[in-house]
């Protein structure tokens, strides 16, 4: 925009000026020198809005510019950085947050919900209590407009929950950074298309509106591994998304997958577990090299996870309502016996978010079927298991959360959510001459479970050289369950930010299959509390438009 002097406000002013004057130009002796004064005042005023004006062109000559609309209270400052163009919204937290478990699990604020120890562990027979600021949560948002229909989006986000193996809790606690999420986003408004990539909230986690990797839900509880029953992963990934009129969407995605095997557990006498490792090897495992841990594991993988998706936005009566559903294709692939052997799989599934009370109540749900779709419940069971052969085989499951959050003022919420996900039953039997039951695959009725609830440290430390027990536990688990529930006060929510508070009790119940002297079962009871500042969510009084180039 072009600045243009405005002469009549300058008159205005230099009058103003001339009244100003020091009580050394009242006394001037002629009218001439009072003009002369009033002149030069003139020509400083026109010299100042001459200096604006050049220094407003050279900065919208800038390349990638774009005019942008700047919130300024006085005292308070912009609610974003602006530079070059970009607008720049820092985010995240501090966290001090506790948990407490009724079983030791050796875990911080994220449980591992299929570890809940079984009573032959000494970890079942003591509680546990850990503190820990390693859920605090850096984050940055970038965004500009590349023109009127094209706008383009940065994110990214770190916690320290990573562990390498340098990390410990014996003295300086110094616990690595985790990439949660660093992805680009363009909207394309002129279409409707949105395009994202990079490491993102799986398209299998629910949304809470349209398709979009920044209004991805999650259940508002304490513990960062959530809960069983909710479908989700972070990983990396390329996304296409179209939306019609912002009310129905569908989306394809691309994204990095991995998977998680069960290998066979302790047998009963009379049978042999397969896979056998021996020559030939049955197995040949997937080695991680290169900027990969290779104390970790990895897994053989050939193609993406694909995902699919569809959603729709709209109203019942007067009550905002978001529906979704979704599917995944998926490959197993292993080695053995130089053969390579690969499996499809997959599954489906979807999720409702709507206003019982509108500004009150929420009800949310999400669930999921399918066969290898065990990375993508928070329970972590495993995908696969291993046929005869050595080839993969997946391990079908259902998976499905519910909950609800009441509004009961604008500075507290009040959730409760259940859930819970369920393996299905994958066993393999085979005979090896002359007379050897073979057993194999996962939740086998021919694993022994006779130790599982026996605690026989007793018997093991007599044969610590063997490193085996008599009393054997296969223990592999066939349905996690919990009840959860909690609240979240904002104590404070003003120019400084926010402070909120948390407190969330949950019991989680682990059973194990049927298996040769005792079924598996056990429950955790845990309590996480939650203080967290988020400096960059702040309030402050209505602003006053100012227009920065």
């Amino acid at each position: 925009m072009r600045h243009k002097v405005d002469w009549r406000a300058l008159s205005v002013a230099a009058f103003g000026m001339i009244v100003a004057l020091p009580a050394t130009s009242a006394f001037a002796d002629s009218t001439s020198e009072e003009i002369r004064l009033l002149k030069a005042r003139l020509k400083q005023l026109e010299a100042k809005v001459g200096q604006q004006e050049r220094a407003a062109k050279a900065e919208k000559s800038r390349p990638g510019h774009v005019a942008q609309a700047v919130a300024v209270t006085p005292g308070f400052g912009p609610d974003h950085i602006y530079f070059k163009g970009l607008e720049i919204t820092p985010g995240g937290f501090f966290a001090a947050e506790s948990v407490y478990r009724d079983h030791w699990m050796g875990a911080d604020i994220n449980t591992p919900f299929s570890n809940i120890p079984y009573p032959f562990q000494p970890g079942y027979h003591t509680t546990e209590w850990r503190a820990s600021a390693r859920p605090s949560r850096p984050a940055m948002m970038i965004k500009a407009d590349l023109d009127k229909q094209t706008h383009i989006m940065a994110y990214g986000e770190v916690d320290f929950l990573g562990a390498a193996q340098t990390a410990n809790s014996n003295g300086s606690n110094s616990y690595n950074l985790r990439l949660r999420q660093a992805y680009g986003n363009v909207d394309f408004d002129e279409w409707g298309l949105h395009v994202a990539a990079g490491q993102m909230w799986s398209l299998v986690t629910m949304n809470s509106v349209g398709i979009r990797p920044d209004t991805s839900l999650q259940p508002p509880v304490i513990d960062h591994q959530y809960m069983p029953g909710y479908n989700w992963a972070r990983q990396a990934g390329f996304r296409v998304t179209k939306d019609f009129n912002k009310q129905i969407w569908a989306s394809l995605a691309i994204e990095s997958g991995a998977t998680t095997f069960a290998g066979p557990g302790p047998t009963i006498l009379g049978t042999t577990a397969i896979p056998v490792f021996g020559s030939p090897v049955l197995l040949a495992p997937a080695v991680g090299g290169g900027l990969f841990n290779s104390l970790n594991n990895y897994s053989f993988n050939r193609i993406p996870d694909v995902i699919g998706k569809v959603a729709w936005d709209g109203e019942l009566v007067d009550r905002k309502i978001h529906v979704e559903g979704f599917g995944i294709l998926r490959d197993a692939t292993g080695r053995s016996y130089w053969g390579t052997h690969s499996q499809w799989g997959g599954g489906g599934g979807g999720g409702v978010v709507v206003q019982l009370w509108p500004k009150l109540l929420d009800f949310q749900f999400t669930g999921m079927i399918g066969k290898g779709i065990g990375r993508y419940g928070s329970g972590g069971l495993p995908d696969a298991t291993f046929q005869l052969s050595g080839a993969p085989q997946w391990i079908s499951e259902r998976i499905a959360m519910a909950g609800l959050t009441l509004h009961a003022t604008p500075q507290t919420d009040v959730y409760a959510f259940v859930g819970g996900e369920f393996a299905g039953k994958q066993a393999q039997w085979g005979f090896a001459p002359p007379a050897t039951l073979l057993v194999g695959g996962y939740g086998n009725f021919f694993y022994n479970s006779a130790g599982c609830g026996l605690e026989n440290d007793a018997v093991a430390a007599a044969m610590v050289a063997a490193n085996t027990s008599i009393f054997p536990c296969s223990g592999q688990v066939k349905a996690l369950r919990q009840v959860t529930g909690g609240l979240w006060h904002t104590l404070y929510h003003g120019p400084a930010g926010k402070i909120r508070t948390g407190l969330q009790y949950s019991y989680t119940v682990k059973d194990g299959f049927v298996g040769y002297g005792w079924t598996p079962h056990v429950a955790e009871n845990m309590v996480f509390t939650s203080i967290r500042y988020y400096p960059f969510d702040g309030t402050a009084p209505a602003p006053a438009l100012a227009t920065k180039y």
